[in-house]
């Protein structure tokens, strides 16, 4: 194993959250030009509350793209400079990846709440945490 073979996961976590910003930019230009929903002040500063669920679901989960995966760049980064490359970090960094993809389609498109007021999408979220853990901790006991 080279190593190299860790950027790959990240190379697909990096074209995830561009997918999303094109598809949250299409449906935000969608809301300005076509629906005319948002005028003013809103064209400058878009949180488009007058926009779809799909719209404000994409908008957070884009957020959410440039927050917690951020530790899963920097981690594989590490991983890789220190030569600690293997098969387990690269499984868990696709598992955490598939998490995450699943993770960002639940979160747009259906974003439903249970438990009364638990997001279901949490079930999903949880599982990429953890695997952020195992591979901190893995990661940590080799160096």
């Amino acid at each position: 194993m080279g190593g190299t073979e860790i950027f790959i996961p990240i190379r697909y976590m990096i074209s995830l959250s561009v997918i999303v910003m094109i598809f949250v930019t299409i449906l935000r230009l969608k809301v300005i030009y076509l629906d005319k929903k948002v005028s003013g002040e809103n064209y400058r500063h878009p949180d488009f509350p007058e926009g779809s669920n799909i719209l404000k679901n994409g908008q957070r989960n884009l957020a959410n793209l440039f927050e917690f995966p951020i530790l899963f760049y920097a981690l594989c980064i590490m991983i890789y400079v220190t030569g600690n490359v293997d098969e387990t970090f690269v499984k868990l960094a696709w598992f955490f990846l598939y998490f995450r993809i699943a993770h960002s389609i639940y979160h747009i498109f259906f974003n439903h709440i249970i438990l009364g007021g638990f997001p279901a999408r949490a079930m999903l979220f949880v599982p990429s945490l953890i695997i952020i853990i195992m591979m901190t901790w893995r990661f940590y006991g080799m160096i």
